[in-house]
């Protein structure tokens, strides 16, 4: 049985954990924009593909630090526990946005490919890291 494509969040959790606001592509993609200490995160949910972009970014030389999508085929949900307050990505499985195909999409969300889980926190700082 595949696994559903389609993002699974709440809007307030994502608005929570990212604390901006969303500008929305005439493509569907909801684009979030946090600047932190000399860094900027740019995270785009494209919901009807199961997709996250997320890119971060160094403003003062404006060099790319971070670029990654991810295929999100559990729940997006907002946490704030002992750990602090971090927006959770489960079963995560990295794709290439730049030779995406069918096929691939098809692939990475499998249910035969093992995912992981990434948390993303903007405060203190901005930090990701897969589980």
């Amino acid at each position: 049985m595949p696994l559903i494509r389609q993002l699974q969040w709440q809007e307030l959790d994502v608005l929570q954990g990212l604390e901006g606001v969303p500008v929305e592509d005439a493509n569907g993609g909801l684009h979030f924009r946090v600047r932190h200490e000399g860094l900027m995160l740019l995270v785009s949910l494209w919901s009807e593909l199961g997709m996250v972009d997320l890119t971060l970014v160094q403003t003062t030389t404006e060099a790319i630090l971070l670029d990654l999508t991810v295929a999100v085929r559990g729940r997006i949900r907002y946490n704030n526990d002992k750990r602090g307050q971090y927006l959770e990505f489960a079963d995560c499985v990295l794709v290439n946005r730049l030779t995406l195909s069918d096929e691939q999409l098809d692939a990475a969300f499998s249910p035969n490919l093992l995912g992981r889980t990434l948390l993303l926190s903007v405060k203190p700082h901005i930090s990701l890291l897969f589980e």
